[in-house]
């Protein structure tokens, strides 16, 4: 990734993560010095695609949508953020083969709750003339049993519509911290 792109990368995210700081208590405090001392272990998920669910049911679009891909937490810098990588490739809504690459963040809102968004770049036959895009993705993800079952709002092409649906994958733990 070129460095302006990588500094254009965090600077999407610091103006994500600001808005949401808090002040920390002396428990977060030490949680948080804990969990930065946890961050030399890794933490990879296998990202199995599969559903996707649309706003319009009448255009024939692939409901079926089997891809893999990674996701590796790379950051926690404050209480309940993190901060992950992605890089996947799936057989899309068009019946194209999809490949992104994204940064996100996500908030956990209780153990098992994430709220987060992830800036993808993307490349499909199916939007922007096959040509790369960036796009935000914002999702919403429950934990259980250490599997992450994400759910995503689907970007839209034209103006008139912002979102065409939701997308349903899997992310199971290759490698988790405890």
């Amino acid at each position: 990734m070129s460095p302006r792109l990588s500094a254009l990368a965090f600077a999407v995210l610091g103006g994500l993560i600001g808005p949401f700081s808090q002040p920390l208590g002396a428990e977060e405090l030490v949680a948080n010095a804990v969990g930065m001392a946890e961050q030399r272990d890794a933490h990879l998920g296998l990202n199995v695609f599969g559903l996707s669910f649309h706003t319009n049911r009448d255009a024939g679009y692939n409901e079926i949508n089997p891809g893999v891909g990674l996701r590796y937490e790379v950051w926690r810098p404050a209480a309940h953020w993190s901060v992950f990588g992605d890089a996947s490739v799936y057989y899309d809504s068009s019946r194209e083969w999809a490949k992104y690459v994204g940064v996100g963040a996500y908030y956990s809102l209780t153990s098992s709750w994430k709220i987060g968004a992830t800036i993808v770049y993307a490349q499909s036959e199916s939007y922007n003339r096959g040509k790369p895009f960036f796009a935000a993705v914002p999702g919403l993800a429950v934990e259980y049993r250490r599997v992450v079952f994400n759910v995503v709002l689907l970007p839209s092409e034209r103006a008139a519509s912002k979102v065409t649906g939701l997308a349903l994958f899997l992310t199971i733990p290759l490698i988790h911290r405890d």
